[in-house]
């Protein structure tokens, strides 16, 4: 089991490529209150503007996450709502392999 810490930026809405487990990804993050998480592999979409909750996988279906061998996750201090103000002080983001 692997934890993978994803450095994000502090600014409301970001979109970069990532390695994980030898896949190339695409993340995007919007802020709408809540940041909402787009995943692309090969230029599709795996899932788009899925909402994102303090510490709770945000793949949607356990297929997914099965595929992938993991799923990412928001973890923040007092399970306070992920939010672009706090990314790398008490709000962190990780994809993890154990959360399948």
């Amino acid at each position: 089991m692997t934890k993978y810490s994803i450095d994000l930026k502090q600014t409301p809405n970001q979109e970069f490529f990532i390695n994980l487990e030898n896949r190339d990804m695409t993340i995007r993050l919007i802020d709408r209150e809540i940041p909402l998480f787009s995943l692309s592999m090969n230029d599709e979409f795996l899932v788009q503007n899925v909402p994102c909750f303090a510490n709770q996988g945000i793949l949607p279906y356990p297929y997914m996450t099965a595929e992938l061998g993991g799923n990412f996750i928001f973890e923040t201090e007092n399970d306070e709502y992920p939010c672009w103000r706090n990314f790398g002080t008490t709000c962190n983001f990780f994809f993890d392999t154990s959360i399948v």
